[in-house]
């Protein structure tokens, strides 16, 4: 077996899927909602904190693509670290729903960083594998399903309580 981006994708998939299951519906959300605005955060200011960044860098390491990565998920860090985006953790949510949410979070977090990629890295990339290339051109449903599966979530959990 030869490595390659999609066993690796696959495996951030469920990694990320797992995740989402062990930690419940608070911090899964935490997780998705941190990405969203992960990416406002990388796309908007990338280019200044790369600017800024190639005023004061003793080397030439660094790239576009690094800078709105190291954004990304500081971003994400940072707002599941000191926030409750999604509300607190432990609740009574189902783990098939949780791991929905890490899943979701995954693909949304692979159509970022697909987007930060310079075109001709990202044609590169999509070149070797499949399974990116298959995300990448769903972007719009990795964008939207996240949210549309909240209110469907949260209206099935509604139902089922009461």
């Amino acid at each position: 077996m030869t490595l390659s981006w999609d066993l690796f994708t696959i495996v951030i998939f469920a990694v990320m899927a797992g995740v989402g299951a062990i930690l419940g519906r608070g911090k899964a959300l935490n997780i998705l909602l941190g990405s969203f605005m992960g990416y406002v955060v990388a796309t908007e200011l990338g280019a200044l904190a790369f600017n800024e960044a190639q005023r004061f860098a003793h080397t030439q390491n660094f790239s576009m693509f690094l800078v709105k990565i190291v954004l990304f998920f500081a971003t994400i860090i940072i707002l599941n670290a000191k926030t409750e985006l999604g509300g607190k953790g432990g609740d009574d949510s189902s783990m098939v729903i949780n791991l929905i949410y890490g899943f979701l979070a995954a693909g949304f977090m692979a159509t970022a960083i697909l987007s930060f990629l310079d075109p001709t890295e990202k044609a590169s990339l999509l070149a070797g594998s499949g399974l990116l290339t298959k995300i990448d051109q769903l972007k719009l449903i990795w964008i939207v399903a996240p949210i549309g599966f909240l209110f469907v979530a949260d209206f099935v959990k509604g139902k089922i309580s009461n």
